[in-house]
C-alpha cells in the first residue's frame, strides 16, 4: 500500500496543479479581453465600458518634445505665440496691432500660417517659426479664414466671404494663384486637405442641412460625402483617408462619426446625449481624441478605432478645446479654464495615471495649441 501511496500522490499533486495552472490561465484571458474582445460590430457604436488598464510599471514614457503654437493675449491682445513641448521658451512671433488666431504649421514645421483681424477685415498670413518673414497672403475686404496645409507645404486652403457667402479657394503657399473652387449661393466652409494631397473636404449647407462635400484642389469632382437628414461638421482626415466627423442630431447632442473615403459607408462611434468635441487623429490613425462631457463634466475621450474601445482621460482642470496630438501620439496638449484665466496644459495618453503637466501660467488668455 506504501509503495502504491508514493506511487498516486506524486501524480494526483501534478493534476492539481495543472487544474490549478488552467484556471489561472483563464482569469488571466478574461482580465485582459482575450483574443475576441474587439468589441460590437463596424455598424454599432462602440461600447463605453473602459478597456483594462495597463500597468504604469510596464511603461516608459518618453521625454515630451516638438514645438507647440498657441495665442495669447499676454501682452494685450491675442497674437501668435511658439513654446518648447514642455512649456519653456515662449516666444512671441507677431508684433502688429492687429488680433491673430488660428495658427497652423506647414508639413515641415518651418512656417505657420494664421489669420489676423484689423478692424473687420480678416486676411490670411504666414510667418516663419523663428518670427521672421511675415508675408501676408490674403488681401481682400472681406473675411479670409481657416488656412489649411495640403501636405507637401506648397498649397494652402481657405475659407472666404469674398463673394458674399462663404466659398472655398485655394492659392500657393506664397499667396500667390488664388483660385475659388466652390460657386454657390450657400456656405462653403472648413476646408482640410486629404493626406494625398488629390482632394479637399469642406462643409456645404447648399442642400439646406450641413453635409461633408470632397473636391479636387483644381475644382473638379465635386462629391457629396454624407447626406443624413442631421447635420454633419467638422471633417477631420486620417492619414489612411478615413473622415471623422460630428453628427448633429440636436442642436446640442453631437457624436462622433467615421466615413471610408468616397465608400459611402458610415458608423458612428459614440452615441451620447451629449455635445461631444472636434475629434483630433493621432497621427498613426489609430486614436480619436475629443473632448466629452457624458459624465457630467468635460473630459478627454480617447476612441481606439482598431478595437472599438473607448476610455476617459483624467485631466484635472477642465478641458475647454484644443486638442492637439504630440508628434509621437504619448500625449495630448489641450487648454483648460483654470479658475480667471485660459492655459494650456498636457496629459499623458497611455497610462493609468494621465499625468497632467500646465504649460502657462500667466493672467491671461492662453490657447489654441498647436503641436509639431
Amino acid at each position: 500500500m506504501r509503495t502504491a501511496n508514493k506511487s498516486i500522490k506524486p501524480f494526483f499533486i501534478l493534476m492539481v496543479i495543472l487544474g490549478l495552472s488552467t484556471i489561472a490561465c483563464s482569469f488571466l484571458t478574461q482580465a485582459v479581453g482575450g483574443s475576441g474582445a474587439a468589441g460590437g460590430s463596424s455598424t454599432d457604436p462602440i461600447p463605453t465600458e473602459e478597456p483594462v488598464p495597463v500597468p504604469t510599471e510596464e511603461i516608459i514614457v518618453p521625454a515630451a518634445f516638438g514645438r507647440i503654437a498657441f495665442v495669447s493675449n499676454r501682452d494685450g491682445k491675442r497674437s501668435i505665440y511658439v513654446m518648447d513641448a514642455n512649456g519653456g521658451l515662449p516666444t512671441r512671433l507677431t508684433n502688429g496691432n492687429a488680433e491673430e488666431d488660428m495658427p497652423r504649421w506647414s508639413p515641415d514645421g518651418t512656417r505657420i500660417a494664421f489669420v489676423s483681424m484689423l478692424e473687420d477685415n480678416t486676411d490670411i498670413y504666414v510667418i516663419n517659426a523663428d518670427g521672421s518673414n511675415l508675408t501676408r497672403l490674403t488681401d481682400d475686404l472681406a473675411k479670409d479664414a481657416a488656412p489649411a496645409w495640403s501636405l507637401d507645404g506648397k498649397r494652402i486652403t481657405f475659407e472666404s466671404f469674398r463673394d458674399n457667402n462663404f466659398e472655398i479657394y485655394v492659392m500657393n503657399a506664397d499667396g500667390s494663384n488664388q483660385t475659388r473652387l466652390t460657386s454657390n449661393s450657400s456656405g462653403d466652409r472648413s476646408p482640410v486637405w486629404s493626406p494625398d494631397g488629390q482632394w479637399i473636404a469642406f462643409v456645404s449647407d447648399r442642400n439646406g442641412n450641413s453635409d461633408i462635400y470632397l473636391i479636387h484642389p483644381d475644382g473638379s469632382g465635386q462629391t457629396q460625402l454624407t447626406s443624413a437628414i442631421t447635420p454633419e461638421t467638422d471633417p477631420v482626415w486620417a492619414p489612411d483617408g478615413r473622415i471623422a466627423y460630428r453628427n448633429w442630431s440636436s442642436s446640442n447632442i453631437a457624436n462622433i462619426c467615421l466615413t471610408t473615403f468616397l465608400s459611402g459607408v458610415q458608423r458612428c462611434l459614440t452615441n451620447d446625449q451629449v455635445e461631444n468635441g472636434i475629434p483630433a487623429w493621432s497621427s498613426d490613425g489609430r486614436w480619436l481624441a475629443f473632448l466629452s462631457p457624458r459624465g457630467g463634466l468635460a473630459t478627454i475621450d480617447l476612441i481606439d478605432t482598431t478595437i472599438d474601445s473607448r476610455r476617459s482621460l483624467t485631466t484635472g482642470p477642465t478641458p475647454v478645446g484644443g486638442l492637439t496630438w504630440s508628434p509621437d501620439d504619448w500625449r495630448l496638449a489641450f487648454q483648460a479654464d483654470a479658475g480667471n484665466d485660459m492655459e494650456i496644459y498636457t496629459i499623458i495618453t497611455f497610462t493609468n495615471d494621465n499625468e497632467v503637466a500646465r504649460l502657462t501660467s500667466v493672467t491671461a488668455y492662453d490657447g489654441v495649441p498647436v503641436w509639431k
